[in-house]
């Protein structure tokens, strides 16, 4: 495996920053990413304010009860995220059914696959959306440029879904 060295736990790094570079701290599913802690938190200071709404506000303002226990529903779901991160092979393949990369990346002995002799490979294509495969693209060649500490410290800062927003 490639070394890291840095501030960081390096198995920190790789827990959190998936073989093809994305980064597993930022998705949805991550059971233990930035969105499902967020959202434990949010879920404890949000504890009582629908009672509160319901019991409290003027007839007039109870409408908005009605979006807090909607809210409070979506949080809850985001808690329950269930991946465990490619790297621990328990994530029963939340992203793409037939990733290979892993096994690719243990095969060559590195952690991600801008640190391979063969990156850019063609195979990646056959697996990833054109968006996928522009964000494992861009992800990979920041590794290269950077290296992985840089990159988790860069990657780790943003949403993991800003390539789909549209325009």
């Amino acid at each position: 495996m490639s070394e890291l060295q840095s501030k960081y736990n390096k198995d920190e790094i790789l827990n959190k920053v998936a073989p093809c570079s994305l980064c597993c701290y930022t998705c949805a599913a991550k059971k233990d990413g930035i969105i499902a802690k967020t959202s434990e938190t949010l879920l404890k200071y949000h504890k009582g304010y629908y009672d509160f709404q319901c019991k409290a506000l003027p007839r007039k303002y109870k409408h908005s009860a009605k979006k807090e226990l909607k809210f409070i529903k979506q949080l809850e779901k985001f808690t329950q995220a269930s991946c465990d991160g490619c790297r621990n092979c328990k994530h029963g393949k939340f992203c793409i059914k037939i990733c290979f990369i892993l096994d690719c990346t243990l095969a060559h002995k590195v952690d991600f696959c801008g640190e391979c002799e063969e990156f850019p490979c063609d195979k990646t294509k056959q697996i990833f959306s054109d968006t996928v495969f522009t964000d494992w693209l861009t992800g990979n060649e920041r590794i290269k440029q950077i290296g992985a500490e840089k990159y988790f410290e860069e990657i780790t800062t943003l949403s993991h879904y800003e390539s789909y927003k549209k325009d």
